[in-house]
């Protein structure tokens, strides 16, 4: 069986989601639980701000589907210390289903903002970090691979991405329709993926004056220089948010930057609003902040409106997509299935010979008959293994 277990945006708010995010470290800790365990012959995992996946494969017949399900779910939920159950918030696939997941997701059509490519690079990243470490199975290696060229194929013969789409591009999208003047102070906290993502499009939309802060600081200083903005400390941050018209976070810190406490008295020094965005899973900005009077907190689930909108025009993208990818699926699964016969009988195979070359050697030991005067041992226990396999494969589902 090829399984998922997908906590997404879809079934998941951010709070829930942020509580069983995986960095990179915990991805290989994890994966490696579960590999210890027994359970799963291969794992790859991918977590993002929008969804943890779990994908796995195993071959145990001995094991029902159900219980290693609820292992894998289990094993998350110790790992993250979640205490809740995470079941209402567990979306569960069991193979053709996994297959078109995938494919839809590398294809852009289970991103929060459809057709946005920023989930390929995270799924080749994830994919990078899952082969260097072994935790794939050969079946899931090439589930992967496939995934990424159903999104070449899909993405090459639709619009289904045309145009900048991302968490990102909604965000400074608000930002556009929320401020008409182009001089408004911005700080951007954090400069991974995400945000690099936001600062282009913050320039591309004429937005000049921007102070970039990150832990790293040379990290701010060349990014600053190649879009030609500022850059500071990290830990200047308060200063700034007091000048501050505009405040984006994306950072991948597990503590909260900014709280409630942290606000109260910056604000009474301020005689303007502040809009802060929270694109960071976890999120860096305690929900408390937007109570608090001149300041409009925004945070990932808030930009729905935004995909809502991309949803609506993209429509007719989708259905050609998935017209695409059922073909894509149709094939990958049927050599799935190929391939997982030709291998059962592989195995069934050895196990017969073992099991008739025991009983072969009881016969003879038994019956005082050495073996060395049975010329043609090697061809009866051919012919009986075959004769076996043949019985057995017509009436057992292996």
């Amino acid at each position: 069986m090829i399984g998922l277990v997908s906590v997404n945006y879809k079934n998941a708010p951010v709070e829930v989601r942020e509580k069983l995010y995986l960095n990179e470290n915990d991805i290989v800790n994890i994966s490696n639980k579960y590999l210890e365990n027994d359970i799963v012959d291969g794992v790859y995992i991918i977590s993002t701000c929008n969804r943890t996946e779990i994908y796995f494969e195993n071959y145990f017949v001995n094991i029902s589907e159900s219980k290693i399900i609820h292992k894998v779910i289990s094993i998350l939920a110790n790992f993250k210390k979640y205490i809740e159950s995470i079941s209402p918030y567990a979306e569960v696939k069991k193979n053709i289903e996994v297959i078109n997941h995938i494919f839809c997701l590398a294809s852009g059509l289970e991103s929060m903002l459809i057709g946005e490519y920023q989930i390929v690079d995270q799924i080749k990243k994830s994919y990078n970090l899952s082969k260097e470490n072994k935790f794939l199975s050969s079946n899931l290696d090439r589930l992967l691979q496939k995934s990424l060229n159903a999104s070449k194929h899909v993405r090459s013969n639709t619009k289904i991405d045309k145009g900048a789409v991302s968490v990102s591009y909604a965000a400074v999208e608000k930002v556009n329709t929320y401020f008409k003047n182009k001089n408004i102070f911005i700080s951007c906290i954090g400069l991974g993926e995400t945000g690099q993502l936001t600062l282009q499009y913050l320039v591309k939309k004429n937005f000049k004056n921007i102070t970039l802060m990150n832990r790293t600081l040379s990290k701010s200083k060349d990014l600053s220089e190649k879009f030609n903005v500022n850059f500071s400390k990290i830990g200047n941050l308060t200063s700034f948010i007091e000048k501050s018209d505009l405040v984006i976070f994306s950072t991948s810190n597990n503590n909260k930057l900014l709280k409630e406490d942290n606000l109260t008295d910056i604000v009474k020094k301020r005689d303007k609003d502040l809009l802060i965005i929270d694109l960071s899973v976890p999120t860096n900005v305690s929900r408390a902040v937007g109570s608090i009077n001149g300041i409009n907190l925004v945070n990932i689930d808030n930009l729905k409106d935004e995909v809502n909108k991309n949803y609506k025009k993209r429509k007719d993208e989708i259905v050609l997509a998935k017209r695409l990818i059922d073909k894509l699926v149709h094939d990958f699964s049927h050599w799935l299935n190929s391939k997982r016969k030709s291998n059962n009988n592989d195995r069934l195979k050895n196990l017969v010979d073992k099991k008739i070359d025991k009983t072969l050697q009881i016969f003879f030991m038994n019956n005082k008959v050495k073996l060395k005067t049975f010329k043609d041992l090697d061809m009866l226990k051919n012919k009986l293994s075959k004769i076996y396999v043949e019985l057995i494969s017509n009436k057992l589902k292996i």
